[in-house]
């Protein structure tokens, strides 16, 4: 008798789900059908992703070569594209080269141009703001000493990893303005921090034993 239950119980089980399929079934397999396209357009954007990438690789290296063999316009005009790309590191990249070939082309005001789009930039890695003042300032010989100066304060005067590379960078424009006095004040007062590698050290006592030879 207790068998013809369970049997009755196991078709009440089979007929309702049966009917629960029937007043469903259109939303289920609209619900795994979506589950399937996402999986798939997952995969789909992965690989466009990749070589998406790829192709902003071999476009940002492509650029270089053409800057070696001093292309410059042919490099400009790929730095120029690939300095709108989605990829961030390319990016930056691409503005760094768009710099590089300015000054390269002997157009000193538009590779400052360049490096004012990186360091003011909030988007972008403060150290890498940080390195393009300092490279603005390296290879800018037209601006005035008062601009120069003031593109490396943001640098000189915070807790930057380039700070010290700023500092040096600093005094050489103190050297090059002839302001020679203030110029040996901050060769001391660098000489003093612990924090200066031995390298930075012997360029700056060479630099104050100039001073003091040429004082006398």
């Amino acid at each position: 008798m207790a068998d013809i239950f369970d049997e009755v119980s196991e078709e009440l089980k089979q007929d309702r789900l049966v009917q629960i399929w029937k007043k469903n079934s259109k939303y289920i397999i609209s619900f795994f059908f979506i589950i399937v396209v996402l999986i798939i357009s997952f995969q789909l954007f992965l690989n466009w992703n990749e070589k998406k990438l790829e192709v902003s690789s071999q476009q940002f290296f492509n650029a270089l070569e053409k800057l070696e063999e001093k292309k410059y316009e042919e490099s400009f005009k790929i730095f120029l594209k690939s300095s709108t790309e989605e990829n961030e590191g390319y990016r930056v990249l691409s503005l760094f080269g768009l710099a590089e070939t300015n000054f390269k082309k002997g157009n000193i005001e538009e590779m400052s141009l360049n490096y004012k789009n990186i360091y003011e930039d909030t988007n972008i890695d403060l150290y890498y703001r940080d390195l393009s003042r300092i490279l603005s300032v390296m290879k800018d010989n037209v601006s005035t000493f008062d601009k120069q100066i003031n593109i490396l304060k943001p640098i000189l005067n915070s807790p930057s990893k380039l700070q010290l590379l700023a500092a040096e960078l600093e005094i050489m424009l103190y050297v090059r303005s002839g302001n020679v006095n203030d110029a040996f004040t901050k060769i001391k007062n660098l000489l003093k921090r612990p924090d200066i590698s031995l390298e930075q050290k012997s360029r700056l006592e060479l630099l104050n034993k100039i001073y003091i030879s040429n004082a006398k």
